[in-house]
């Protein structure tokens, strides 16, 4: 594994803990994540024992993880989807930046994100067609957290996935991992308006869909070294934020990202 420095964007201020690295062609993504999740455990501004946003089996740094080619400057992280069909997304399809989220249906800082900043971003940056946010459901948090994402999917299925993710972010507890047997998250697709339950239903015990959610996990653990969730990168394919960090960072952390892609 190549080791890449990073450099702090020149807006940054003292409560500003997102970086952005400058990388080339075969630099590892891996990279990126160690040093974004060192600059998040360095600060305080969002008060989170790093051990809470992810099982500490998840950890990897940049000399033992797996490495993963990224894209080249100015292409777009192979992560990036951009199908307008894709219910797991908000935003133009066409939107100068994509920011990708790895997200937990059992995560509480996954949880305060959908909640209470990202209705602030898609206020300020999604509806005005300049960022779409894609999500990539993963279970760091055990069986229950594959069953749950599973359920995300199945929504998805239906064109729900959105719907049935803020259903359950909204009834997550204030701490802790939330319980979430299957009845549970039967009544949060009655919440999000999914159509067929009984579908549902089937949907989300299907293997496919489980095996699914396992896989994109060891994707992200393994291969570009996602220690923790939420875990944010920007379809720049060199930039990196780790954690639920106060709306203030997401927005410098976009601006610097329409910046670099010629937004005003």
């Amino acid at each position: 594994m190549v080791d890449h420095s990073s450099h702090r964007s020149e807006k940054a201020r003292s409560r500003t803990v997102y970086i952005i690295i400058a990388i080339v062609a075969v630099v590892a993504f891996t990279a990126v994540v160690a040093i974004a999740q060192l600059t998040s455990n360095n600060t305080k501004s969002s008060g989170e024992d790093s051990a809470q946003h992810g099982s500490s089996s998840a950890g990897s740094s940049a000399d033992d993880s797996a490495s993963k080619d990224s894209s080249t400057p100015g292409e777009e992280g192979e992560w990036v989807r951009r199908d307008a069909d894709d219910s797991a997304a908000i935003g133009n399809v066409d939107a100068p930046v994509v920011i990708t989220e790895w997200t937990d249906p059992r995560c509480p800082f996954c949880a305060h994100f959908h909640t209470e900043i990202l209705p602030e971003l898609q206020k300020k940056y999604v509806d005005s067609g300049k960022v779409r946010f894609e999500f990539i459901t993963v279970a760091f948090f055990g069986e229950q957290s594959a069953a749950a994402g599973a359920a995300m999917e199945a929504a998805g299925k239906q064109g729900k996935y959105s719907e049935y993710s803020d259903a359950l972010y909204a009834a997550a507890p204030d701490k802790g991992h939330p319980d979430l047997p299957e009845e549970t998250l039967v009544k949060f697709a009655e919440t999000a308006g999914v159509s067929d339950i009984e579908r549902f239903r089937t949907d989300m015990n299907d293997s496919v869909l489980i095996d699914a959610v396992s896989s994109a996990t060891a994707e992200a653990q393994q291969q570009y070294g996602i220690p923790a969730v939420p875990f944010f990168a920007s379809s720049d394919g060199e930039s990196a934020l780790r954690g639920a960090q106060p709306v203030e960072n997401f927005s410098e952390f976009i601006d610097e990202q329409l910046e670099k892609a010629g937004v005003e």
